[in-house]
Order: structure tokens, then C-alpha cells, then sequence
């Protein structure tokens, strides 16, 4: 069914963009840290770092290069159902050379409201109608690191953010549908600075981590002067154990622990994740997989598996594919060039 726009009473529109306001993209970056089910702010050892766990780059890779590209959806049964759905999508470009690196990376995130019973009059009455948002934010920004001592390092991300919010209620009966009508919702565009910070500790074969994200929880203004909508600030502690730490580990072993709860379709979610990476071949093939689930409200296990190859020494090409019920669904491909 082709897309089109309702214009719909103000109230229901207001309700709507109040409803969506506080939506979360729910996209990850980083194909190794999805493969492993996001359990990784403890590893965080390569450019991804600059997301995960800014301290981590200390502790990784001299150089690291970066370049990823992924998406995920989480959709009712077969597209059509009544019920809530969305899509994302994130790309990263990081370089990292500690103490320092840069990075530039874009989120995108659009949701779609349960099916709505349309207005019972007018000549153009539809079968029902969704409220749809999108927020797309794309980050530049320069990340420093210190070493406190021996053990210990703290970095941060002092960033410029770019977010785009698209609002607007749709006359469609599948949640597909609604999603793709986002491109012709009336949108408007606000720029944020924004701090990201993170710190590792690393002691023999251990490393315990932690990242606190969108630290000044930047709002960005809805179109026609609608709601704005904020990004949630997001703080995750991770612990890991590596075979080979410090240096080349074959074998890692993850677990992460979300602090703060984040928006999700199908509820508010406050995950825990645990995952593993082995290396064969002589850090030739890396082989990765992971659990994760919320403990608040359902459970909604993903569970995640994800593959590196080295076509020349220290340059991989990596992809990972993740599933749940009915939500976490994703996928990943990327390059990763490390020295």
C-alpha cells in the first residue's frame, strides 16, 4: 500500500511525538561487540573503542582502523500485526592512536506506534493509523586517554552531535510500511555538543570497565516546534578475562551489566550480556558468540555469533548476525585494520 500522511487531530499528533519522545536507538555499533551480544566494554581493545569504552584503546591495538556498517529491527509477527515496531541502522569510521582518536559515526532509529482506529469520519477514512519517528544523529567527535597509574586509565568524547527528528502519524496497516514512510515525514535538524567517559582497569589476565554515554542527555527539537526527543544517558559496567592478557589473548570472556534502563519498543530494557571470542590459525579466524537478555520486565533473550578472517596480517574483514523473539534482530559487516 503506498504511503500517505493523515493530517489527524493536533491532540492525537501531540500524544504521539510525547509518546515516542524518549526513543532509544537500539543499533549497537561494532561488529565484534555485537557478535559477542554487546558484552564488551571490558574488551573494547580496538577503534570501536571510541563507543564502547573510550579507556579501552589504551589497552588494545598501537593503531586501529575501524570501518563498520550494520542494521536491526525488531517486528511484530510477520510485519502486519497491530503492535509497535522499528528499525536502525549505524555506521562507524574510527581511528585510533593512543592517547588519542577521532571518530565519526551515524545512528538512525525510527519507530512506529501500535495500529490506531482511525477517525470515524471524512471522506477519506483510513483502516487505521500508526505515529512514526525517526531520529537519526551522526557524531564527530576527538577522544583523549590517561593513564593514572599502572592499572588504571580514564578517557573521554567530547563530541558534536547532529540529530535529525521526523515525526508524524501514517495511514498504513503494516508496521513495515509505517517504518518506510519515515523519508517523507516533515523533519527538523538541531546541533549538540555532547561528553562521553570511561575508565578500565586492568590487572594480569583481568580488566574490569566502564562507560557513561550521552552525558549531557542532548534533546533535539521536533518539526513544526513538536516535542523534542533526548538521548537517554547510558551507563554499562563490563568485567573480561583474556588467556593471553596482557597481549594476544585466543581466548576472551565477557560479561556486561547495563546501570541505567533505555527505551525499546517492546519495553524498557536493562540488559546483562555475557560472550566469548576465540582466535585459530594463528589470529587468523576469529570465532565469536554471546547471550543477552533485559531484567527489566521480560527477559527477551538475543542470542549472537559473529566471525573474523585476516586476509594479510592485522587486516580483517568481520561480520556477525544476532536474533531474539520477536526483537534483537541484527546484522553487521566491517574492516578492521589493527598494528
Amino acid at each position: 500500500m503506498a504511503s500517505k500522511t493523515t493530517g489527524g487531530p493536533t491532540w492525537a499528533i501531540l500524544a504521539a511525538a510525547c509518546a515516542l519522545a524518549g526513543v532509544a536507538q537500539a543499533q549497537p555499533l561494532g561488529t565484534r561487540a555485537n557478535g559477542m551480544a554487546q558484552a564488551f566494554v571490558a574488551v573494547a581493545d580496538d577503534a570501536s573503542s571510541v563507543y564502547w569504552n573510550p579507556a579501552g584503546m589504551a589497552t588494545g591495538a598501537y593503531v586501529s582502523f575501524v570501518l563498520d556498517f550494520g542494521a536491526g529491527d525488531s517486528l511484530p509477527g510477520g510485519s502486519r500485526g497491530p503492535e509497535a515496531g522499528s528499525k536502525g541502522n549505524a555506521r562507524l569510521l574510527a581511528f585510533t592512536l593512543p592517547p588519542l582518536g577521532v571518530s565519526y559515526y551515524r545512528l538512525s532509529h525510527v519507530t512506529a506506534g501500535p495500529d490506531e482506529a482511525a477517525e470515524p469520519t471524512g471522506p477519506s477514512r483510513e483502516e487505521g493509523r500508526r505515529s512514526v519517528q525517526r531520529l537519526t544523529t551522526s557524531h564527530l567527535g576527538v577522544t583523549l586517554a590517561q593513564s593514572l597509574n599502572q592499572w588504571v586509565v580514564v578517557a573521554g568524547t567530547v563530541k558534536l552531535v547532529r540529530g535529525e527528528v521526523s515525526r508524524g502519524l501514517v495511514g498504513l496497516a503494516g508496521v513495515s510500511d509505517a517504518l518506510d514512510a519515515a523519508d517523507g515525514l516533515p523533519h527538523d535538524a538541531t546541533s549538540r555538543a555532547d561528553v562521553d567517559a570511561g575508565a578500565m582497569l586492568a590487572v594480569d589476565r583481568w580488566r574490569v570497565g566502564v562507560v557513561a554515554r550521552n552525558l549531557t542527555t542532548p534533546s533535539f527539537e521536533g518539526p513544526d516546534g513538536g516535542a523534542s526527543v533526548e538521548l537517554e544517558r547510558e551507563v554499562r559496567l563490563g568485567v573480561a578475562w583474556g588467556h593471553g592478557w596482557p597481549g594476544t589473548s585466543r581466548v576472551v570472556v565477557s560479561a556486561d551489566a547495563d546501570l541505567t534502563e533505555r527505551s525499546a519498543p517492546g519495553g524498557d530494557r536493562r540488559d546483562i550480556a555475557a560472550g566469548v571470542e576465540t582466535w585459530w590459525l594463528g589470529q587468523r579466524l576469529g570465532v565469536r558468540g554471546g547471550v543477552r537478555g533485559s531484567t527489566a520486565g521480560a527477559a527477551r533473550p538475543v542470542l549472537a555469533t559473529g566471525v573474523s578472517a585476516a586476509l594479510t596480517s592485522g587486516f580483517f574483514v568481520e561480520a556477525h548476525v544476532a536474533g531474539g523473539d520477536r526483537g534483537g534482530r541484527s546484522w553487521s559487516i566491517g574492516a578492521r585494520v589493527t598494528f
